[in-house]
């Protein structure tokens, strides 16, 4: 559930008992969550891990009409040098030693004037840093009496940098701030429209999607990642709100549902040719439109068995994959029907909710290698350097150290994987790279080790422990 009052949103942890490490078989991680549950891990050595603050970065920076104040030492804004899409403008509030100890007010204000100074926004959101959260600034005098100034409303962002070990939390704080702080649409009444909650989806895979429902007569607008202030706003007025990947948007289905009464889909993530069919049959349904939804299914249908022949890559090639867990699990099932074989299986974070994908697998592939976490090259690198498959399919930066290993990297960050676009694109850039590995050979030439080999010979979880109550 979303509580829309509380000051901000609850960490993974503590909503969805979501855990973020782990080693070992699909059929042991399966017999634990079926058993007394699973259960929090800590890692005594942690060579990287994204935070909170850099999820909400992320979420942010792709909304337009929003300007993003980083209230913090000039270091906590550096995420924001880089991302995808639309970036929306931003200042650092540069605090240094002695605002951390007597309060960045000052500091703060300056950056908020100076950024609506340089732009017209209809929002601006204060993204709060470890340090300030140490020192417990306080933003709200600032950032109330400027919002009456500016004539805008000041959006505090209560993301901290230690407070979760699952970086996602970071998504959820900031959609908690975007529907707790901006105005309540104008009442009354529903619009015959779809909410696409994007969370952390690319732009092309929400285009697509879109494009399915406009075929079906279905109109929808992406909130609150890819959409405008305005459009945020509005989220209030819809018919309906549409999950993509239920464990990101979650929230904000909730956070809609409890605030403004508008109903809440939520559905498996549309990646496949069934999935997707089933999602969009789904949606038209509820929008009184499922005679239009399964035509839109059965064409796009029709288009694929044509295209099939060309699709297939070398089958029984086996495949590593790493992916946020709902998204991971549907990409196994492509992947399967594309005839490959999965020789291992990396998962962001993994929470009671994914048991029956679990229970599916450990019946299906019981010694399946299982890896839990975010951001530790070294974990994925020794494990992936054990189970040698013929390709690897993840997103972000783990594509660049593991295609150092020497074995060809399907990056969906850059190829959208939703829907029946994502057939065709993931078939045809798995063929691509098992056809043609040579970027991944160059680069695993080079004299340049990351690791020792006896560091390397260490086992994976060697230093995964069970949290002390």
């Amino acid at each position: 559930m979303a509580d829309i009052h509380q000051r901000s949103a609850p960490s993974r942890e503590k909503r969805t008992g979501s855990i973020a490490a782990y080693s070992g078989t699909v059929s042991a991680l399966w017999s634990e969550a079926s058993g007394a549950g699973l259960s929090q891990r800590v890692r005594t050595f942690a060579q990287d891990q994204p935070s909170d603050l850099q999820r909400a970065f992320s979420l942010l920076r792709t909304i337009r009409g929003l300007g993003i104040v980083v209230h913090g030492p000039a270091g906590c804004a550096a995420t924001l040098q880089a991302g995808e899409g639309f970036g929306a403008p931003w200042v650092v509030s540069g605090i240094d030693e002695r605002d951390s100890i007597m309060g960045g007010d000052r500091r703060l204000r300056a950056a908020i004037l100076a950024l609506a100074a340089a732009h017209r926004l209809s929002a601006i959101a204060v993204v709060t840093s470890p340090v300030v959260v140490i020192n417990n600034d306080d933003i709200d005098s600032v950032r109330l009496e400027l919002a009456d100034e500016l004539g805008v409303p000041v959006i505090p962002v209560l993301t901290d940098g230690f407070r979760t070990k699952v970086a996602a939390s970071g998504h959820d704080t900031a959609v908690h701030a975007l529907f707790k702080h901006l105005p309540a649409p104008p009442r009354p009444a529903s619009e015959d429209r779809v909410n696409l909650l994007a969370i952390a989806e690319s732009a092309e895979d929400a285009a697509h999607l879109r494009s399915l429902l406009a075929e079906a007569g279905v109109s929808a607008t992406a909130v609150p990642r890819y959409g405008h202030i305005d459009d945020i706003v509005r989220a209030g007025q819809a018919r309906l709100s549409v999950s993509l990947d239920r464990d990101e948007s979650n929230y904000a289905g909730e956070a809609l549902r409890s605030r403004y009464g508008v109903d809440y889909l939520e559905l498996p993530v549309p990646i496949g040719v069934a999935a997707t069919g089933n999602w969009l049959r789904a949606v038209g349904g509820a929008m009184a439109r499922g005679n239009q939804a399964d035509g839109v299914d059965r064409l796009h249908r029709r288009r694929l068995a044509i295209e099939r022949p060309h699709l297939t890559p070398p089958a029984r090639a086996r495949v590593f994959v790493h992916l946020p867990a709902r998204p991971a699990f549907a990409v196994i099932d492509l992947l399967t029907d594309l005839g490959l074989a999965i020789a291992g299986l990396g998962l962001t974070t993994v929470s009671a909710s994914h048991n029956p994908s679990l229970q599916r697998l450990a019946e299906q592939t019981p010694d399946l290698a299982v890896l839990v976490g975010e951001g530790q090259a070294f974990e994925e690198v020794n494990l992936v350097r054990r189970l040698r498959p013929d390709l690897i399919v993840t997103r972000g930066q783990a594509a660049v150290h593991l295609l150092r290993l020497g074995i060809p990297v399907l990056d969906l960050q850059r190829v959208p994987f939703f829907g029946y676009q994502g057939v065709v694109r993931v078939a045809d850039a798995i063929a691509r790279r098992l056809a043609n590995p040579s970027l991944a050979r160059f680069l695993a030439e080079s004299r340049e080790a990351r690791y020792t080999e006896g560091w390397l010979g260490k086992s994976t979880h060697w230093f995964i422990k069970h949290e002390v109550k």
